[in-house]
């Protein structure tokens, strides 16, 4: 029997009623998917405040700021970026420490030394400390203190046996030039590396050790030797870079990057190092920590706010929603599962609207499959090979993490248009590949504001290799299929 709308009198009239009906149910349902997958979204990313207080207490702008010790004397080779460095670690700071930074060693007496939470050992280099120096500075260490050091911190005291220890081990060597070479983050849960990608390639001066610590400390990252010539200053492959320790009552963190003054204008090495720093004086998790006291109206020394980078004001766009705002309920729905629903709900209201819905719900399932179910398997199975080959690309292309329905909401509601396949990598993306493989979304540093503050808001990066414009132009083809498979649910309605 031919179906009631087959008769081409009756097809004007009825089509055109109908189509308004289905583009307003569908356009409904899609926003209301929307607004709910934004409000997913913000209870994701909570605010600051609703963050578990650490062991620690935080910062806040009415308590005084924890100290921080800068030594930066040097009685053999002197590095040019000193002073990079020193105005990096004040800069990274703002909000969490205040800095005393000098090249006196008499500061090092146990009365003074009590002021600080942690001594960063800024390139030093030679004998710095006398004898009483360093006693003084061991009984820090004892007390609970923190001994931060960065590059040539490791060339410093080699006649004491007990900062060796300290330090996890001596500088022995480098190669005659700096070189590009490939850091391997060997842990990236450790909150001074966790914004690192699982391979880091930078420029800087390699050093190599005396001894390798690796059985004394817990080593953070390693240097791959295949990725630059070491030259002499070779560690036979296994080659820290990065460590901790606790050590003596107190604790012990030491990369040995910083020796470019570039190093000190990158991001990455940036959050590396105020993280870093943070973790060794025991000061909250940055992200729990107001970046300073709100400042007075008229005040003239206040910095005039960086304007929002796009990715943050799409982000702030897209977590707050009137209608999420206005009902929790709508705000607690997985993202995947509201986005997702919206399609389901779609196809069903699509195929109300004309005679069934077995056609419309089994092209979201899958591709194709209502043609190839109702008789219509040539245009089923040119439809399947058509979106499949375009989902098949997208992935080729720009990886899984180009289906994220977290980072790239907007995209993702026409994603999900391809229906239980796209929802399947989107999940595969936001649980398996978070946990350390290919494809894994990390926190990354934030943009600075020409102050050299972090600005505020949620930053991820991915370890993806292929990032960049093919990440986004997987993701393109992807939605692309979603939206062909949604013109395919219209067609399969109108035959159903």
């Amino acid at each position: 029997m031919q179906p009631m709308h087959s008769d081409p009198s009756m097809r004007p009239a009825t089509t055109r009623s109908t189509v308004i009906a289905r583009i307003a149910a569908v356009a409904a349902v899609i926003a209301v998917a929307f607004a709910a997958a934004s409000g997913a979204e913000a209870m994701q990313s909570p605010p600051a405040a609703a963050t578990p207080a650490p062991a620690q207490a935080p910062v806040t702008a009415t308590t005084a700021l924890p100290r921080i010790l800068v030594f930066s004397r040097t009685a053999a080779f002197r590095h040019a970026s000193i002073p990079d460095g020193i105005r990096t670690v004040k800069e990274i700071g703002v909000g969490l420490w205040s800095v005393d930074a000098t090249e006196d060693s008499s500061v090092f007496t146990a009365a003074n030394l009590k002021n600080y939470r942690a001594v960063v050992f800024l390139s030093t280099t030679g004998d710095v400390l006398d004898d009483a120096q360093q006693k003084a500075f061991e009984e820090y260490i004892h007390a609970g203190g923190a001994w931060v050091g960065v590059h040539a911190a490791s060339d410093t005291e080699h006649d004491w046996p007990w900062y060796g220890k300290l330090a996890g081990a001596w500088f022995v060597g480098h190669p005659a030039v700096n070189q590009e070479a490939t850091v391997v983050v060997e842990d990236r849960t450790h909150r001074s590396t966790r914004m690192l990608p699982a391979e880091w390639k930078r420029l800087d001066e390699w050093y190599a050790f005396r001894t390798n610590p690796r059985s004394n400390v817990h080593v953070l990252a390693s240097l791959d030797e295949k990725s630059y010539d070491p030259g002499k200053a070779s560690m036979a492959g296994d080659h820290p870079i990065m460590w901790w320790q606790d050590f003596e009552g107190g604790r012990a963190w030491y990369t040995a990057g910083g020796h470019t003054k570039e190093s000190y204008t990158e991001p990455l090495f940036r959050q590396h190092l105020r993280e870093g720093i943070a973790w060794a004086a025991g000061i909250a998790d940055a992200k729990a920590v107001p970046s300073a006291a709100p400042a007075k109206a008229g005040d003239a020394t206040a910095p005039v706010p960086a304007p929002k980078p796009a990715a943050q004001l799409m982000q702030s766009t897209r977590a707050h929603s009137l209608l999420a705002d206005a009902s929790p309920m709508l705000a607690a729905i997985p993202t995947s599962l509201a986005l997702g629903g919206a399609f389901l709900v779609a196809a069903i209201i699509l195929g109300a609207s004309g005679q069934g819905v077995k056609g419309p719900v089994l092209n979201w399932a899958f591709p194709g499959l209502g043609h190839v179910v109702l008789g219509h398997r040539k245009r089923g199975f040119l439809a399947m090979a058509a979106i499949l080959g375009m989902f098949g690309c997208g992935l080729l292309i720009g990886g899984i993490d180009a289906v994220d329905s977290v980072e790239d909401a907007p995209w993702f509601i026409a994603q999900s248009g391809n229906g239980p396949i796209a929802l399947a990598a989107d999940w595969t993306n936001q649980n398996v590949l978070k946990t350390g493989k290919v494809g894994e979304l990390l926190p990354a540093p934030a943009p600075l504001d020409p102050l050299g503050r972090p600005l505020p808001g949620k930053h991820t990066m991915s370890s993806f290799k292929g990032l960049g414009s093919a990440n986004e132009f997987g993701t393109l083809f992807i939605a692309l299929g979603g939206l062909m498979n949604f013109i395919l649910i219209m067609d399969i309605s109108r035959r159903d």
